[in-house]
């Protein structure tokens, strides 16, 4: 009589518990490791930690949104549903990018906020000992109300962008353009 793939299981977690072989122990296990992705932002290089984003999307195509804030693009299809996109460029420095194409965005989804900001380059995953963070460097003035610390890497320092602070700022909050910047048509002259 042949057994199930569950019974198997089992079997295996008793001859194993049986012999009583330890797992390896891994070098690191006494060091705290902040763990994150390594990104560029309207040209600077920054980190996300782990969890602050939900995924680094290619930048899909954009439907323009009338009476919203220069940084906003516009709206594109997404997993069955709208996505706002925004300029990262735009956002964080007042000025469209120049040179390469923003292709990636990152998703960041939090309670009541979802949207997309553009990338300048996606580099990689990354992890540093957390006992490495500074918390005061000097950071990019147009960065430094959201940024939390960073380390060092490679000779230059990486901020990490702190998504709460970018997701509580008032300005981000509210994506509605001032009405006296919105431009007025026929049927709005008095």
């Amino acid at each position: 009589m042949a057994i199930s793939a569950l019974q198997s299981l089992e079997l295996m977690e008793r001859l194993h518990a049986y012999d009583g072989v330890a797992p390896p122990k891994r070098e690191n296990d006494d060091h705290m490791q902040w763990v994150g992705t390594f990104l560029g932002v309207a040209g600077v290089p920054i980190l996300v930690g782990e969890g602050e984003l939900a995924e680094v999307i290619e930048t899909p195509r954009v439907t323009p949104i009338p009476g919203t804030k220069p940084w906003v693009l516009g709206v594109a299809a997404f997993k069955g549903g709208l996505l706002p996109i925004l300029s990262g460029d735009v956002l964080f420095r007042n000025r469209g990018y120049t040179g390469r194409v923003r292709d990636y965005s990152m998703v960041i989804k939090r309670p009541g906020m979802y949207f997309a900001i553009t990338l300048s380059s996606v580099q990689r995953d990354i992890r540093f000992p957390l006992e490495d963070r500074i918390m005061d460097h000097p950071v990019d003035p147009d960065f430094a109300r959201f940024t939390l610390g960073g380390f060092k890497y490679r000779g230059e320092f990486l901020a990490v962008l702190d998504i709460d602070k970018l997701v509580g700022d008032e300005d981000i909050t509210n994506a509605a353009a001032p009405r006296d910047s919105l431009v007025k048509g026929k049927n709005d002259e008095h």
